[in-house]
C-alpha cells in the first residue's frame, strides 16, 4: 500500500501530537517495512531530520502553506496515487474523493472545556473535527473515553470508531535504566548533567502548566504534608498565566525549597531517568485524551497517583492510584501513605510495569493499526 500521513507535527511538534506521529511512523517502519510510507508537510525543517531522509517527503509547493493540508493537498495525493491517507491529529483534507481516509482523534477538549481555548480556535477545531468524523472512512480514538466523547458530541455510530492506544517511545520499554544503559557515558548526554544535582527522593509532575493539567492541586497536597514527611516536587513543563498562579501559591505558603522547576527537558533519556528516580508521579489532570506520562512512568516502574476522571483510569489500569482531581486531602493522604511504605511502592512499580508492557505493547498496537489500514 501507498500510505500518506499528515506530517506537519512529525516535523514541527516536539511533544504531544508530534510524539504520537513519530512513534506511530517508527513502529510502522519497524514492523511493516514493506509498505510505502509518504509524508506530507507544509514545511520541511531547516536542519537534518531522519524522517525527511528515511521517507519520501512531499512539501507544499504553494504560497498558501497554512491552508494546504486542508484544501490543496488532495491534488498531490491524487498525483502520487495514494491508497490511504491518515490524518494524525483530528483532521483530514476537505473534499478528498479518490483516496481512502483514516483519522486519529486524540480528544475533544475544546468541547468539554471550551473556556480553555480562544473562540477562533474552538471554531476551527470544531469545523475540522466534525468534517473528519463525518467523512473519514475510519476513526481512530486513542482511548475508550475519547470514543465515548465522540459518540456523545458527534453522534457517530460506534462501529465507525476503533480504539487503538498510543504506544510510548521505544526507550521506555527497555528494562535497563538510563544509568545502566549508558554507563560511564551517562553524564555526557544532553540534559543529564543537571540531574546529578537533584535530591535522592522526589515527587514528579510531567506536563504543560495549564489550568486543565491541574498542577496546583498537587502543590496544595504537597503543602499539606508535614515537614518530616515532605519531599521535593520536581516539575517538568512550562506555562504562562497558570504557572504564575502556581508560583504565587508556592511563594505565599513558603514552599520554594520544596519545588524544583525543570522547564526544558529535551532529551528522552533525561525524561526516562527522571521517571526512574522518582518515588511517585503525580498527574492530577481534569481531562486527557490518553495521559501518556502515566504510561511512561509505569513503564519505568514508578507508581502513579492520577485523576479518577476522563481517560486516566484507562491509562493507569489496575495498579494506578486514583483520586478526584479536586480532592487535595485524599491526594495528600495517598502521597503520605505511599512515601511511608517502600515495599508497597516496589510492588506497585513492578506490577504496574508488567501490566503496561502488556497493555501498551508497541507491536500489538501497530498490528491493530495496520489491520485498520488493510480493512479500509
Amino acid at each position: 500500500m501507498r500510505i500518506a500521513f499528515d506530517a506537519k507535527r512529525i516535523f514541527n511538534n516536539q511533544t504531544g501530537l508530534g510524539n504520537y506521529s513519530r512513534t506511530l511512523l517508527d513502529n510502522l517502519y519497524r514492523f511493516f517495512p514493506r509498505e510505502d510510507y509518504l509524508l506530507y508537510t507544509p514545511r520541511l525543517p531547516s536542519d537534518t531530520n531522519k524522517y525527511a531522509t528515511q521517507f519520501k517527503t512531499v512539501a507544499a509547493n504553494t504560497r498558501f502553506k497554512h491552508i494546504w493540508r486542508s484544501y490543496s493537498i488532495r491534488k498531490d495525493l491524487e498525483r502520487d496515487e495514494i491508497d490511504l491517507y491518515h490524518g494524525l491529529s483530528n483532521e483530514i483534507p476537505f473534499w478528498l474523493k479518490n483516496t481512502k481516509t483514516v483519522v486519529t482523534i486524540h480528544d475533544v477538549i475544546f468541547k468539554v472545556l471550551p473556556n480553555t481555548y480562544p473562540q477562533l480556535d474552538r471554531w476551527l477545531y470544531e469545523e475540522k473535527t466534525r468534517y473528519a468524523c463525518k467523512y473519514a472512512d475510519k476513526i481512530i480514538a486513542i482511548s475508550e473515553h475519547t470514543k465515548k466523547d465522540l459518540i456523545k458530541y458527534y453522534e457517530i455510530a460506534p462501529e465507525r470508531i476503533e480504539v487503538i492506544y498510543q504506544p510510548c517511545q521505544p526507550i521506555f520499554y527497555e528494562a535497563e535504566s538510563v544509568e545502566e544503559q549508558f554507563g560511564e557515558n551517562f553524564s555526557l548526554f544532553p540534559n543529564l548533567k543537571y540531574l546529578k544535582t537533584l535530591p535522592s527522593e522526589y515527587l514528579l509532575y510531567v506536563g504543560s502548566i495549564t489550568e486543565r493539567k491541574n498542577l496546583l492541586t498537587a502543590v496544595k497536597a504537597l503543602h499539606q504534608l508535614s515537614a518530616k514527611d515532605r519531599i521535593p516536587l520536581v516539575i517538568v513543563g512550562n506555562g504562562k498565566g497558570y504557572k504564575k498562579k502556581v508560583q504565587a501559591y508556592i511563594a505565599t505558603h513558603q514552599l520554594q525549597k520544596w519545588v524544583i522547576w525543570l522547564e526544558a527537558v529535551t532529551s528522552v533519556q533525561a525524561l526516562k531517568h527522571l521517571y526512574e528516580k522518582a518515588q511517585l508521579l503525580i498527574y492530577p489532570s481534569f481531562y486527557e485524551g490518553f495521559g501518556l506520562p502515566v504510561v511512561e512512568a509505569m513503564l519505568c516502574g514508578t507508581p502513579v497517583i492520577t485523576s479518577a476522571v476522563s481517560s486516566l483510569p484507562e491509562a493507569a489500569g489496575a495498579f494506578g492510584n486514583l483520586v478526584h482531581p479536586n480532592d487535595v486531602n485524599t491526594m495528600s493522604a495517598l502521597i503520605q501513605a505511599l512515601l511511608s511504605d517502600s515495599r508497597k511502592r516496589e510492588i506497585l512499580g513492578k506490577k504496574g510495569r508488567d501490566a503496561a508492557l502488556e497493555r501498551f505493547d508497541p507491536k500489538r498496537l501497530t498490528e491493530q493499526m495496520m489491520e485498520v489500514y488493510k480493512r479500509v
